[in-house]
């Protein structure tokens, strides 16, 4: 199986031939995508083979999709329900193949824990209308946020916001009156907008925000004066990768 470029390419015919786990596996860390699928089907994949694909595809970046979302729409999101799945029928061959997960598991872009933390404060409320908010641009907008003079009435404003003038979202975080409950909600509605297409090129200028949110609550600079919890709230995590999967093989 020879190739002259980085990745390789197979047909189906030619991908059947290959009976030889430890083929297979070589092939796994050097073929294109849509090799991985038909991989992760085969009857010769080993435990350390899918394990490997598993982490691979970045599964700390799918935890978000619900588990029952229609094939699909998200070929990772596919090929590690398919790894699951198969770990769970013993599908996979036990063999004398390794495959140690521990350094991609450090390297991954996990959810920051704090960005999980309820804020434990009063009840919010809310006495604009969402209409309003919506229809506050530019230095108007500006104003408005500058000008309050309570962690309720600034809520009132974070909660309707569906803007792309990331200042807007710099001011309210930075404000004097902003407290843990907006700060996360704007992380979280932040945090949306980088899995919209709508939002790819924006992501530079929203990273730093998200990043400055998290340094400011590992921090605790905010206080906890209106009640607020991610995982009720926005229920940011869909399904638990399962435990077996960060152990290592061999």
């Amino acid at each position: 199986m020879e190739t002259d470029t980085e990745y390789i390419h197979l047909d189906f015919e030619e991908f059947q031939r290959i009976t030889s786990p430890h083929e297979i596996h070589k092939l796994a860390t050097e073929c294109y995508f849509y090799i991985q699928e038909w991989i992760v089907e085969s009857k010769f994949c080993s435990e350390a083979t899918a394990l490997m694909l598993f982490w691979d595809n970045s599964p700390f970046e799918l935890i978000r999709i619900g588990w029952k979302t229609r094939k699909g729409t998200n070929d990772n999101f596919d090929l590690i329900k398919t790894i699951v799945t198969n770990f769970e029928k013993g599908f996979y061959l036990k063999t004398d193949i390794s495959y140690n997960p521990a350094e991609k598991i450090a390297k991954a872009e996990k959810i920051p824990p704090i960005a999980l933390q309820p804020s434990y404060g009063e009840e919010s409320f809310t006495y604009l209308e969402e209409k309003e908010v919506h229809s506050w641009f530019g230095e108007y907008l500006h104003s408005q946020i500058i000008r309050c003079d309570s962690t309720i009435e600034l809520y009132n404003i974070a909660v309707f916001l569906k803007h792309r003038e990331f200042e807007v979202y710099k001011l309210i975080i930075n404000h004097q009156f902003c407290d843990k409950a907006i700060a996360l909600l704007i992380y979280w509605r932040l945090e949306k907008y980088t899995t919209l297409s709508l939002y790819a090129e924006d992501w530079l200028e929203i990273k730093p925000i998200m990043e400055q949110i998290i340094q400011k609550l590992e921090n605790k600079e905010y206080e906890d004066v209106l009640a607020f919890d991610p995982n009720k709230e926005i229920k940011p995590i869909k399904w638990e990768i399962p435990t077996y999967l960060f152990n290592k093989i061999n």
